[in-house]
């Protein structure tokens, strides 16, 4: 069932060459050099409050930390994560990027700061921005396939969590902080940012901040889906800055803390100039229409030893966010998006009952989101969520087993939702998994993880209704239908199915092999997912939709009006896409490892493919991720190193309805890490980096904006990051 396609099995036929000759082998997998990458293998979970590491994990879970995360950072979340076996980004011009796991994106995917939930409108739209701040970040964890026992129905796909120290929860032994400057040649990013974190008295004080300002980008010449030669991607700009300000008291019982984070965005909306309005910016340059966000997030956690005869650890994390976005078109605002959000997360670790450790919880969600202008096309919604949840583990013999359970109840409710008389909805999404890991072998580990998650479908997902000019789409939510009166003709009327929850079953077979030069992970997994909301293209054209109604005046794409076009002239109008539910299945398979051939020279590298299609074979899903294969020769001296990277990125012909094949295109990348000694003591690291040397081509099927955004051409850069 699972497509190995030949380079792959070269890639695993190496890997397991480097295995046998490495059975011998005696040298530690560590470098030489003063300077070592973190081995992130036996990192804590932070989003686990079992406390466990990837190792002891049933469900697979990676690690972005330390100089690996320093590397892969870029602007986006996504985009940071697109090197991570399993992992690929929406791409939406680097500007607004989501992490996509597994083929999973939107609101199945979970992005958590510190555990509480990103809190924008980043799942709703592929160009809204996600509000986290990678190049502050501490680590980030991703949690492959569903994740919905801690963090409810919106992680039926997995989790992205950023960790920062913004909420310290014990003493850091006097002072610690961390810097960075860089900058690139392909957009002219000029980026710089900070940390400080100091012990006073019974308290921690912390605070840092960011400032990221970019030009469009240059990519290798190409043709857009107007006909346009263009060799830069237009409206890319960014322009963003943060700031995160915290303090804990720390006592001899566990912590209590509190942050307040500021986060500020401009940047370009791609793909299209809204009814053809531009404005000129502060240089006098003609832009299109931009996205205009802020951020208000306020966070406290607090943990306690032994509040009970009963509870080991009681911990408390809560999370107020005021949020707004607006599309600026001709300097005036076109549509605002807000979103109010409360969460709440109580976690009590019990001792052990009947010989099983564990921690249940109670979490509480309430979402206020609205949206009004031009491009509201989803009505004033909001969604609250109240769950408890049990985790459990213990050891039988060699066998690690891990099991839980959640319940949820789950309202979605709407103001002003057109044409259906049904505007608030309850679900009770159930979920549970059972899994364990097991030693083989003294190097060879075994996890296996089944797991049953459910999922309420998203406010967008129901009530949408309206042109969606970013995506070029007109949306109609699992509430409507369409009903065809006659030619060019057609109505929206209420759906007479009711929506249903996703029910997903899904299987990890996991295979973890480490010798003292050599380690692999291997992971196959299935997933089959009934009710799956997707959207599907109608064939029918905002035109002919409801024509003189209240619609009318939304339903037109003014970039490629003509006023002397006939009335049917569909280059004037928006294809439409309706939501429907359908049950698919999803597989594939990740592989990454690294091979220490001496103590200068490392070999890695990684692999990913994933298929997605229907069960009833009506065909495959769209904006599937295509199969990658990766390597990396990396060189490490005493105080420096360097490394040769290739990732080819494979052609996807299994393409949904109304989709085009995109073509297969490899990328060759360099980079050299300077760790000079004369001022080591700062821990001071200078990267110089070359990407897509060869200059090319690049068009990411997942991608809204395939034809008109590829990825960056040429580009260098370099940063350096010291830490005292």
């Amino acid at each position: 069932m699972l497509l190995v396609k030949t380079p792959l099995a070269i890639f695993i036929a190496a890997a397991c060459a480097a295995s046998w000759s490495n059975a011998h082998a005696q040298q530690p997998l560590q470098s030489s050099s003063a300077h070592q990458h973190e081995n992130t293998e036996v990192i804590r979970i932070t989003a686990d409050p079992l406390a466990r590491t990837q190792l002891n994990s049933a469900q697979p879970v990676s690690i972005l930390a330390g100089d690996e995360l320093r590397e892969q950072q870029q602007h986006t979340l996504g985009d940071t994560l697109a090197h991570q076996p399993g992992i690929s980004a929406t791409h939406f011009a680097g500007v607004a990027s989501s992490p996509i796991i597994r083929g999973l994106d939107g609101p199945r995917v979970k992005i958590t700061q510190n555990g509480l939930d990103s809190a924008d409108v980043s799942r709703g739209s592929p160009d809204h921005a996600v509000t986290t701040e990678t190049s502050t970040a501490e680590q980030i964890e991703i949690f492959r396939g569903p994740a919905t026992l801690l963090y409810g129905s919106g992680a039926i796909g997995g989790v992205v969590n950023v960790v920062d120290q913004r909420i310290a929860q014990d003493f850091v032994g006097g002072q610690q902080g961390f810097f960075g400057l860089s900058m690139d040649s392909a957009s002219d990013r000029r980026e710089g940012q900070f940390g400080f974190t100091a012990d006073n008295k019974d308290t921690v004080w912390h605070v840092d901040g960011f400032k990221r300002r970019n030009d469009d980008y240059q990519v290798p010449r190409f043709t857009n889906d107007e006909g346009e030669q263009l060799d830069t991607v237009e409206n890319s700009f960014v322009d963003a800055k943060g700031l995160n300000t915290g303090v804990s008291y720390i006592f001899d019982s566990g912590y209590f803390g509190l942050s307040y984070g500021r986060l500020e965005q401009q940047y370009g909306i791609p793909g299209h100039g809204h009814h053809g309005d531009e404005h000129a910016d502060e240089h006098g340059e003609e832009v299109g229409p931009f996205g205009d966000m802020w951020q208000n997030r306020v966070q406290v956690h607090g943990g306690w030893k032994n509040p009970s005869a009963a509870i080991k650890q009681l911990e408390l994390r809560y999370g107020f966010t005021d949020y707004q976005h607006q599309e600026i078109e001709d300097a005036t605002p076109a549509t605002t998006f807000t979103n109010r959000q409360h969460e709440l997360r109580l976690t009590a670790n019990h001792h052990a009952l009947a010989g099983w450790n564990g921690a249940f919880g109670y979490h509480y969600f309430d979402q206020q989101q609205q949206a009004f202008g031009e491009e509201a096309y989803t009505p004033p919604a909001d969604t609250s969520r109240h769950a408890l949840f049990w985790l459990l583990e213990q050891q039988f013999g060699d066998f690690n087993w891990q099991t839980g359970v959640r319940v949820e109840e789950v309202q979605v409710s709407a103001n002003n939702a057109e044409i259906i008389a049904t505007r608030k909805l309850d679900f009770t999404p159930v979920s549970a998994s059972l899994g364990f890991t097991v030693p083989l072998t003294s190097d060879l580990q075994l996890a296996l993880n089944l797991s049953h998650a459910q999922r309420a479908p998203s406010a967008n997902e129901l009530f949408s209704n309206g042109a969606h000019l970013a995506t070029r789409t007109y949306e109609l939510g699992l509430l409507y239908e369409l009903h065809e009166e006659a030619e060019h003709d057609y109505h929206i009327e209420a759906n007479s199915l009711a929506p249903a929850l996703e029910k997903a079953n899904s299987i990890d077979l996991s295979f973890h092999l480490e010798r003292p030069n050599f380690h692999l992970d291997y992971t196959v997994f299935y997933n089959r997912i009934d009710n799956f909301v997707f959207s599907t293209i109608t064939g029918v054209n905002s035109l002919d939709l409801a024509h003189g109604d209240e619609h009318d005046d939304v339903i037109h794409d003014d970039d490629h009006a003509d006023e002397n076009a006939d009335e049917h002239d569909h280059s004037a109008g928006l294809p439409v896409l309706l939501n429907q539910q359908r049950d698919v299945e999803l597989f594939g398979h990740e592989i990454s490892g690294a091979w220490r051939i001496n103590d200068n020279w490392e070999f890695s590298g990684f692999a990913d493919y994933i298929r997605a299609r229907s069960v009833d074979g009506a065909g495959d899903l769209p904006r599937i991720p295509a199969q990658r294969i990766g390597t990396d020769m990396r060189y490490l001296a005493s105080n420096w190193e360097a490394k040769l990277g290739y990732t080819y990125h494979f052609k996807q012909s299994r393409i949904a309805a109304n989709e085009t094949v995109t073509a297969g295109f490899g990328l060759l990348d360099a980079q050299v890490n300077l760790f000079p000694q004369a001022i080591s003591t700062m821990g001071m690291s200078i990267y110089l980096k070359a990407e897509n040397l060869t200059n090319e081509l690049g068009l990411v099927h997942s991608s809204f904006l395939k034809d008109d955004a590829p990825i960056r051409g040429r580009n260098f850069s370099i940063g350096l990051r010291g830490e005292f």
